[in-house]
C-alpha cells in the first residue's frame, strides 16, 4: 500500500469509478454532512429549548432560543458554502447531538434492564444515530476532507490510481483507500483509524504472518 495515498477518502460502499469527476468522494460527503448538520442543529435547538424553559426567566426565554436558532442557521449556511469559520462549529454541532444521542441510548439501555423489552428498538435506532453522528465528526480529523472543504481550486479527491492498485474499504471505518492487493499484509493498518486492515482472525486462518 502507498503511505503517501493512505488518506485519499471516497464514500464506503459506492462504486469507486462513479466517485470520480465531477461528482466527487468530498462533494457527496459535504452534502451529507451538511444535511447532518442541519438536523442536528435543530436537536440542539431543541435541547437549548428545554434548558431555557427550566432555568431561564420567562422574559428572557424567547430571546435565548431565537439567538441559538439564529447561530444555528449562520452555522449551517457558513458551513455549507464551506466558510473557514464554520468548519469546526459544524462538527461541534454534530458532536453535541452525538452526546445527546448516547445519553438517550444509556437511558434506554437502562430500560431494558429494567424488563421494557419494547425499548430495544429505539436503542437500537439512537444507537445506529450515535454511530453515525460520531463518523460524521470524525471525518472532520480526516486530512483529505479537511484539505478539500478549506481547498478553493479543487475539492482533492483528483487521485488517479497507480499500476497494480485498487480502492479497498478499511474494515472498522470504512474511509476507502489505494491499496495493492498483492503487498498488503497483516502490519498494515488504516492511516485514519490506524485499525488492521486484515482481520487477524482471518489471518491466523490462512497462515499469513506479520512482517514487523
Amino acid at each position: 500500500m502507498q503511505p503517501d495515498r493512505g488518506s485519499d477518502l471516497v464514500v464506503a460502499g459506492m462504486n469507486p469509478a462513479k466517485s470520480l469527476g465531477a461528482s466527487s468522494a468530498f462533494a457527496r460527503i459535504h452534502r451529507g454532512t451538511t444535511f447532518i448538520v442541519f438536523i442536528d442543529g435543530l436537536i440542539v435547538l431543541w435541547i437549548g429549548f428545554a434548558f431555557a424553559s427550566n432555568l431561564l426567566p420567562e422574559s428572557i426565554q424567547g430571546i435565548t432560543v431565537g439567538f441559538l436558532a439564529i447561530l444555528n442557521l449562520m452555522v449551517w449556511n457558513g458551513y455549507k458554502n464551506r466558510a473557514k469559520w464554520a468548519y469546526w462549529p459544524g462538527a461541534s454541532i454534530i458532536g453535541l447531538a452525538c452526546l445527546f444521542f448516547g445519553f438517550n441510548v444509556l437511558i434506554s439501555i437502562l430500560d431494558m434492564l429494567l424488563g421494557n423489552v419494547s425499548s430495544i428498538l429505539l436503542t437500537f435506532l439512537i444507537g445506529w444515530a450515535t454511530f453515525g453522528s460520531a463518523r460524521r465528526v470524525m471525518f472532520h480529523f480526516n486530512p483529505s476532507y479537511s484539505s478539500a472543504y478549506f481547498s478553493t481550486q479543487n475539492d482533492g479527491s483528483n487521485f488517479e490510481l497507480e499500476q497494480g492498485e485498487m480502492l479497498a474499504a478499511c474494515p472498522t471505518c470504512m474511509a476507502v483507500l489505494a491499496i495493492r492487493p498483492n503487498m498488503l499484509s497483516i502490519s498494515d493498518r488504516c492511516p485514519h483509524c490506524q485499525s488492521p486492515l486484515i482481520d487477524p482472525e482471518l489471518a491466523k486462518k490462512y497462515g499469513m504472518e506479520s512482517e514487523e
